[in-house]
Order: structure tokens, then C-alpha cells, then sequence
């Protein structure tokens, strides 16, 4: 397995994980289900084990809203790219049901770590920010619009 299709499946299989309960959730009586930040997934109020990285590895969100309406994110990681040796892989854009909106991959000899992502039009309630980097995992910030 080449390392972007292992990079995929773990953020395809971070992503799952996050939105399994929510599904299960919806099918069956609510039960309070033990937070994964910290632990799946890294946040400022939850950074586990990377304390000491919440800084260089939390995204950043900006919202713009153009003449037309639409709203468009603007994805910054305060982190600079060494390279292969230690970067943010991508950014990945959520909406409220942890469904898929958007992504950008980052060349780490060549990008910086900031990406544009418009919403679709009339979208609005919350969204994630992913951040992910190759050696201190999925990084989560939440805005709403």
C-alpha cells in the first residue's frame, strides 16, 4: 500500500469514526457516548497528547462572504512544511453532519498550508476544519456560518 492510499484510509477511517456514532444515534434510543477528542481526533480544548503542539497543528478558519452570498473558507496551519520528514498532509472541510464537503492536498516541497474551500450555496450551521499532519495526526476546529 503506497503512503497516500494509507494517508486516505486513515482519514477515511478517522472520519467514520466520528460520524458512526451520530448514525447509530439516529437509529436507535441516544446514549452518551465517550469523546474522541483527545484521542481519534486532536482540538485546542483537546489536544491529548500533543499538548504542547496545539499552536503549529489547530486550523484556523476565516469566513468571506462574496457579493453573490457565498461563503468561502479560508483553511490556515500555523506549521511550517519541513518537507516530507514533517508536514500537514491536507485540509478537509466538514459540514454539520460530518458529511464530506471539500479537501486540498498540500505538496510539502512547494505549499504552504492554506486553502480556499467554497460552501455550497445557501449552506449554513456548522463546519469542521480538518488539519492533518504525517506526525502528529488529525487536528479539528468547528466554525458556524
Amino acid at each position: 500500500m503506497n503512503r497516500r492510499n494509507l494517508l486516505q484510509l486513515t482519514l477515511a477511517s478517522a472520519a467514520a469514526s466520528v460520524a458512526a456514532p451520530r448514525l447509530a444515534a439516529a437509529e436507535e434510543a441516544p446514549k452518551p457516548a465517550p469523546s474522541m477528542a483527545g484521542g481519534v481526533y486532536f482540538t485546542s480544548d483537546h489536544p491529548g497528547r500533543w499538548s504542547k503542539k496545539v499552536k503549529s497543528h489547530v486550523p484556523q478558519i476565516e469566513k468571506t462572504v462574496g457579493p453573490d452570498g457565498a461563503v468561502t473558507l479560508k483553511i490556515t496551519t500555523n506549521h511550517k512544511q519541513y518537507g516530507y520528514e514533517h508536514y500537514i498532509i491536507k485540509h478537509v472541510v466538514l459540514d454539520g453532519d460530518y458529511g464530506f464537503l471539500s479537501e486540498t492536498m498540500f505538496d510539502p516541497d512547494k505549499d504552504e498550508p492554506v486553502s480556499s474551500h467554497t460552501l455550497p450555496a445557501g449552506y449554513s450551521g456548522p463546519v469542521y476544519a480538518l488539519s492533518m499532519c504525517n506526525k502528529h495526526d488529525l487536528w479539528l476546529a468547528e466554525a458556524t456560518v
